[in-house]
């Protein structure tokens, strides 16, 4: 087994050095070292390479660009590498060993497959081809650009079906009539006008003794075949159609004892991941501490479970979903990814049953198969997940009750869930690691604007990006807000955006309100914490808006409440549950300044004055 430099491109496009991703660079970066790669060690002009990440809308700089991704990934090899790139013939050539590369493996390996196969080795075959097809990650060069990318996407796509389809005839042929008809029909859905799946697929039925099923089948795809195509289906499956439906079809005769209950691995592994963000700010140590537990979890072969909660806004979704991409190697079975809707009344949470069938079918259970309850469901659920290694977030949890019989029980998956509500029955009962996110302190929040405005206009205005962080409370989805708005108006100087937003008039939560996208509404985004406070909580929380400093204690609330101390920390640790609070020490507690200014329109007290919430 090749142990140096190892590239990636049957996925994201990924760079390890010594087993650490080194860290492919940005997007075009990407395209660069996917132009470099999949040419197998020829030269590569700096013409070409342009062409290749720009196409015909190449701007003046980019081959000053260029040059730039090949020094950074000169540097991203290390100088003691086997892999290098050299320049020739005023080009680039990337050398490489043939095992660096993932897509070789992938070929070297069906290459086996076929030769096994040949040699009536069937069942090797089979195993073969599904080893190879474990080695995709999702779509090839995922998110990288230019129009060479497009293309090879559109050649290894093909190329993974090709190998999909062959591993499903290795198992139709050793009659395993039931699971590879499950796994049939799932890509039929995939590729409705594929005929060699609906061929396999139909013959796949008729073994398993569903006739009837295979013929309708077949009229289903003739129907969309002329509709879509003005063509009738090819001589090939007009001929299994034929004898299927005579009776006569002749099924294959190297199989082994048939099976019937659906317990492979889909040849298409679910990639269901939202996007991520190129890059997260201020989250290395949340982001160390999931991948020690992805380790830990890897040297006691047990299941992974991390929670991650925090404020509203404060980016819990995305954390989540951008360390799942990062994650994708650890977890070659597949990713896959549910909202469980559990931010508020005015959505009624989602059923585990209704959850777990989507779950159930994108790993190859037919309708008919289902189990009818979630209990039963989820007892499937781990057995499919069973000597799998698979990555499921459960995003927006409403309580444990609704995450229990979605988690992996099989050591070697992980489940990452986040939620507005702290899970202690989580925590307790399956020895979950417990993340809390924060606002970003100061610098990270700079660090955040500087990306999304570029460095050279925040570091023109340092002032005004204090102002801004001092109003946004350091709260991610604001700050994310804030630099959309100043990415519209690049005229604008940050002095008066900060302006506008400090108007003696202006409702700071009124600057960080989107019409288009509720999720991207921070005053949206509280109101669904707020609405999940019982009655006496929410009345706690609208009282602390008196409050005068963002730090206070137990017993000034209890004054300001006019309610027993003891009584007063037990509805406070509501609101820490809630992570509308923090508790800073022993009777002492915090919170952000835009939940503070909430409180106070819930209290009908009108705005804080500007410099009241100066500290907030």
């Amino acid at each position: 087994m090749y142990t140096g430099v190892q590239f990636s491109v049957l996925g994201p496009v990924r760079l390890h050095r010594q087993g650490v991703e080194a860290g492919a660079g940005q997007p075009r970066q990407c395209a660069v070292l996917a132009s470099l790669l999949l040419r197998a060690g020829r030269p590569v002009s700096l013409s070409k390479l342009v062409a290749d990440v720009w196409g015909d809308e190449a701007p003046p700089s980019a081959i000053g660009s260029v040059r730039t991704y090949i020094y950074r990934l000169r540097q991203a090899l290390g100088e003691q590498s086997d892999s290098s790139v050299h320049l020739v013939d005023g080009g680039y050539r990337l050398h490489i060993q043939p095992d660096a590369l993932d897509l070789n493996r992938f070929k070297q390996t069906a290459a086996r497959a076929r030769e096994v196969r040949s040699a009536g080795d069937v069942a090797s075959a089979a195993s073969l081809l599904t080893e190879g097809l474990k080695m995709w990650r999702g779509v090839a060069l995922a998110g990288v650009p230019g129009p060479f990318a497009d293309q090879q996407r559109s050649v290894l796509g093909e190329m993974r079906l090709a190998c999909a389809e062959e591993q499903l005839a290795c198992e139709v042929e050793r009659g395993r009539y039931a699971e590879a008809a499950a796994e049939l029909s799932a890509l039929l859905v995939e590729h409705p006008l594929r005929e060699r799946v609906c061929s396999l697929l139909m013959t796949a039925l008729y073994g398993a003794g569903r006739q009837s099923e295979a013929l309708t089948i077949y009229h289903t795809i003739s129907h969309l075949l002329r509709q879509r195509l003005g063509v009738s289906p090819s001589p090939e499956l007009q001929q299994v159609h034929e004898r299927i439906l005579s009776g006569r079809f002749e099924l294959p005769r190297n199989a082994d004892r048939p099976m019937s209950v659906t317990r492979t691995p889909s040849p298409h592994v679910p990639a269901q991941l939202p996007a991520a963000l190129p890059s997260l700010v201020g989250r290395e140590r949340e982001q160390e501490q999931v991948e020690r537990l992805v380790a830990d979890a890897e040297q006691s072969s047990s299941v992974a479970i991390c929670t991650i909660g925090g404020l509203a806004g404060v980016g819990k979704t995305t954390f989540a979903t951008t360390v799942a991409h990062r994650l994708t190697d650890r977890f070659p079975d597949g990713q896959l990814f549910a909202d469980l809707q559990g931010a508020g009344p005015e959505v009624e949470p989602r059923d585990p049953a209704h959850v777990l069938e989507d779950f159930l079918q994108s790993l190859g259970v037919r309708t008919e198969d289902m189990p009818e309850t979630a209990q039963a469901r989820g007892l499937m659920f781990r057995g499919l997940l069973a000597n799998r290694r698979m990555l499921v977030v459960l995003d927006n949890a409403w309580n444990t009750d609704q995450v229990k019989h979605l988690l992996p029980g099989g050591a070697g998956s992980m489940a990452l869930v986040t939620s507005r509500m702290q899970l202690h029955a989580l925590v307790a009962a399956y020895q979950a690691l417990p993340l809390t996110l924060m606002p970003l302190s100061p610098a990270d929040a700079r660090s955040l604007l500087a990306r999304r405005l570029g460095a050279a206009r925040t570091a023109a205005e340092p002032e005004a990006v204090d102002r801004i962080i001092r109003l946004t409370g350091q709260l991610p989805l604001a700050l994310a807000n804030v630099a959309a708005r100043a990415a519209y108006r690049p005229q604008l100087r940050l002095a008066s955006l900060a302006e506008e937003y400090e108007a003696p008039e202006h409702r700071t939560l009124d600057a960080f309100a989107s019409e288009e996208d509720q999720t991207l509404d921070v005053r949206a985004s509280i109101t669904r914490s707020y609405r999940l406070l019982d009655t006496e909580t929410a009345a706690l929380f609208r009282d602390l808006s008196a409050c005068p400093n963002p730090l206070f204690a137990a017993s000034q609330v209890a004054d300001l409440a006019k309610r027993p101390e003891s009584r007063v920390r037990e509805v406070l640790s509501r609101l820490i549950r809630a992570h509308l609070v923090s508790e800073v020490g022993p009777g002492r507690y915090s919170w952000n300044r835009l939940v503070a200014e909430y409180a106070a329109e819930q209290a009908g007290g009108g705005i804080p004055d500007q410099s009241e919430l100066a500290g907030r």
